[in-house]
């Protein structure tokens, strides 16, 4: 929840930003970017922060097993919703850096997913993917104000 509000302000703080914007594609591309931006957030404390608590209280450890297959499902939650925003991103503003960025977020979470068999290994290459993709859905985002000068 504190994410949220943190990222809202920020939000509201970038250049560009109009509270008043109609219910249109740059709305929407503005809550895909966001809601992308989120889950990168919660995947980056979801790793940082879990296994710091884990090992800091040892009773918390035998309630609050984190099965393999959620690693999976946030997988399959982020590999759609950031195609989807990155795409529509590239629809209106023509720039592929951002999509060239996410991919390579992506796929350090995939090799972290599933292809990595050290907890340690595992860990850091995820966390360095999520915060890769959060980096390309921001700078997807932050290319959004300038949208407005493309005309199609």
């Amino acid at each position: 929840m504190i994410c949220c509000i943190i990222l809202i302000r920020l939000i509201r703080s970038m250049p560009g930003h109009s509270p008043t914007l109609p219910r249109s594609a740059p709305h929407r591309q503005k809550l895909l970017d966001g809601f992308a931006v989120t889950a990168s957030l919660l995947c980056l404390i979801h790793c940082l922060l879990l296994p710091t608590l884990l090992i800091a209280l040892p009773v918390l450890a035998t309630m609050l097993a984190v099965p393999e297959s959620f690693h999976a499902a946030a997988f399959a939650i982020a590999v759609p919703t950031s195609i989807l925003a990155m795409w529509s991103g590239v629809v209106r503003h023509g720039r592929r850096a951002p999509v060239l960025v996410a991919a390579l977020g992506l796929t350090l979470l995939g090799i972290g997913a599933f292809a990595i068999d050290s907890e340690l290994a595992e860990r850091a290459v995820t966390s360095i993917g999520a915060v890769t993709l959060a980096i390309a859905h921001v700078a997807n985002w932050r290319t959004r104000p300038r949208c407005s000068e493309v005309t199609r």
